[in-house]
């Protein structure tokens, strides 16, 4: 995939084997991605015989289906050269829209930059009921729901950490933690001090204690490469068999970083992660690769058994986390033994800002992925306890009124156990309206991941909409309509989010 800051376009063929027009559109779409658009483009063929739920989810009507970011531009049969004309200026509509985005999102990654550096430094508090350390909770279930989603996730992820190393705080911070940095331009002593500065931010507890990771040491550096071991990385230290990489973002960050700084193209894999029970992640990155589309590759469309073996797999990995969190929460047994189980939120923020930056489609990704923790992740002990132990009422059957089950969900949100992983502040919901008994608000103050943005006239909270819609459906029964009417991303002072019964 290169070192393109282009975020991934999605293109998604829905066909059929006794589809007759299919093969020659297939073929037209091979010809337009395999070209200079291929760095950017993910391609997945959808036979919608074997993924029926599919073809209901898109309300596919006819074959061939082209969809790119959830929006169809293609069904039925075509000539070739329309065909060509659609996806062309699709395509390159959308790869012009991207930019833009991309500049939105160098933006937004350079005010959390300042952000971050005036809470560290003591100059700002960005959230003033919480703090503005989170615990590792909140930012590592999110990261295992987003993968258990899609394959396609690790690409996001790193080109996400690529756009924070060349725009974020952190070269900057490595020319503060090492300052031959800008004394010199000789390729060889530049590296030799990138690697430097790079083992003091992983190791870092009293300059900027962000508390990313524990330490970290540069075992090897030639001409075109180095590797880095870090310990206590963040997104690893749940001390869980995953099964797959998990620290994607950390790898494009180093990636970018190191482009920012040597000024040439770098592409970084990660060769052992602590989350696949190593002892430490462990990162190759590359200097001018001579094949850079052969060290980290698009993911491969993997078939329905592989997808769903996947998904279960890392639920089963989310309900141990969960198990592994509560001894944290309450400090009973620490993820990180030396420097403790919270981070800055500078560690999680811009991991949600940049997917959500990149494109229309990953909103639904992050939608997704919080509607899937709400379901099954941690907490749903609580909540249960909580609907039995309602004063005057007993033991509730589930599923209960919409009312009181919004009422219950702003109860499990403000319980002091919940308030142990520092994810949100102040919770407050709207009274029920005797005239729409069908809709409430909860609003939500201090969010983690957007505290402290800018105005980027933009809703950004979609995982927490997931996250609400997932939870609220367990307690009523049916899937609400969640939508964010204000946000910080709007310069509203707290997230607020309309509830409403889709019957």
């Amino acid at each position: 995939m290169g070192n393109s800051t282009n975020p991934l376009i999605r293109l998604i063929m829905f066909t059929s084997e006794d589809c007759i027009y299919c093969p020659p559109v297939e073929s037209i779409v091979k010809e337009v991605v395999g070209g200079a658009m291929s760095d950017f483009i993910y391609v997945n063929t959808v036979d919608v015989d074997e993924n029926p739920e599919a073809a209901q989810r898109y309300n596919i009507s006819s074959l061939p289906t082209l969809m790119i970011n959830e929006q169809i531009v293609l069904q039925g049969g075509m000539d070739d050269d329309s065909i060509r004309e659609i996806l062309w200026n699709t395509l390159l509509s959308l790869a012009v829209a991207n930019k833009e985005r991309l500049e939105r999102s160098k933006q937004s990654l350079l005010h959390v930059a300042v952000n971050t550096w005036e809470s560290l430094t003591g100059e700002r508090m960005l959230r003033k009921t919480l703090g503005d350390f989170i615990h590792l909770g909140p930012y590592q279930l999110t990261l295992l729901s987003l993968y258990s989603l899609d394959p396609l996730v690790p690409s996001i992820l790193y080109q996400a950490g690529y756009q924070l190393g060349l725009f974020g705080l952190m070269h900057h911070l490595l020319n503060l933690l090492e300052p031959r940095l800008g004394m010199t331009i000789k390729r060889k002593n530049r590296l030799k001090f990138i690697c430097d500065a790079l083992e003091l931010y992983y190791s870092d507890r009293e300059f900027l204690p962000t508390y990313v990771a524990e330490s970290a040491e540069v075992t090897t550096i030639k001409d075109d490469l180095f590797v880095i071991q870090i310990e206590g990385l963040a997104s690893a230290a749940m001390k869980i068999d995953v099964g797959e990489p998990m620290c994607d973002f950390t790898a494009g960050t180093l990636a970018g970083v190191t482009d920012s700084l040597m000024g040439t193209q770098s592409i970084a894999v990660e060769t052992a992660c602590a989350a696949n029970g190593a002892p430490h992640c462990e990162f190759t990155v590359y200097l001018d690769p001579e094949n850079p589309n052969e060290i980290r590759k698009t993911p491969k469309v993997e078939d329905k058994l592989e997808i769903r073996e996947r998904r279960l797999n890392f639920y089963e990995s989310i309900h141990e986390l969960s198990i592994k969190l509560e001894d944290s929460y309450f400090m009973r047994k620490r993820l990180r033994p030396s420097i403790g189980d919270m981070v800055h939120v500078s560690v999680y923020q811009p991991i949600v800002l940049s997917i959500k930056m990149m494109d229309d489609y990953l909103s639904s990704i992050l939608f997704s992925a919080g509607r899937e923790l709400g379901i099954f992740g941690s907490g749903k002990t609580l909540l249960y306890d909580i609907v039995q132990g309602m004063e005057g009422e007993g033991e509730l059957q589930l599923p209960i009124e919409f009312n009181k089950g919004v009422d219950i969900l702003q109860k499990y949100m403000t319980h002091p156990t919940t308030y142990l992983a520092k994810e949100w502040g102040i919770v407050e919901t709207s009274p029920p309206d005797p005239d729409n008994p069908g809709v409430r608000y909860i609003s939500v103050g201090d969010y983690g991941p957007v505290s402290g943005v800018p105005d980027l006239n933009l809703t950004l909270c979609d995982f927490l909409v997931g996250f609400l819609t997932g939870r609220l459906s367990v307690l009523i029964g049916e899937e609400p309509l969640i939508r964010e009417v204000e946000c910080q991303g709007t310069g509203a002072p707290f997230c607020k989010f309309e509830i409403k019964l889709q019957r």
